[in-house]
């Protein structure tokens, strides 16, 4: 019934407040969902290995809706939030194309897991997770980290986010 993905801005680490805000202030009828993509990272300190969550894209919240004008006369009225992005005076909506990429590194809870691969002649290959089939749109990847750099068009720019991924060995 919804199918059109739309981006808000947010003021700086709020967004799952604003989420809430908007799921215990907005009525449901206007809306399918608001979520946050987020990715689980995995890093080690003091030799103890330690699992954080954190948002794909820092400073944004995404809402499925298909009465955006309504959703927006809504959301106007809940603290928190900067702009809903717009081209021009219209309310623009992220492609299709960008909906399933962030639907397909992502789970039913909106959330990337950690992918695992191998280098073999400088070249990366994916076993499992996410990221699996998507090796071409790495850019970059720090093993120290546990990262890697992913390229993909974003409201028609090139944007790159971080993603968790192992990388087991080098060959």
């Amino acid at each position: 019934m919804y199918s059109n993905w739309y981006v808000i801005q947010v003021l700086s680490n709020n967004e799952y407040r604003l989420c809430s805000k908007i799921n215990n202030r907005i009525d449901r009828s206007l809306y399918a969902e608001c979520f946050v993509p987020q990715a689980e990272y995995v890093y080690k300190s003091n030799g103890n290995v330690h699992t954080r969550v954190r948002p794909l894209f820092p400073g944004y919240i995404f809402v499925i809706t298909d009465t955006v004008e309504d959703f927006y006369n809504r959301l106007r009225l809940i603290d928190g939030f900067k702009r809903f992005l717009k081209d021009g005076n219209f309310f623009t909506s992220i492609t299709n194309e960008e909906a399933a990429f962030i639907a397909g590194v992502t789970d039913n809870e909106h959330s990337a897991s950690m992918s695992e691969g191998y280098i073999l002649d400088s070249k990366v290959y994916i076993t499992s997770g996410p990221l699996m089939g998507k090796e071409g749109a790495i850019k970059k990847i720090d093993r120290h980290k546990r990262i890697a750099l992913i390229e993909f068009s974003f409201m028609g720019n090139p944007v790159q986010i971080r993603m968790p991924l192992e990388i087991v060995s080098k060959l």
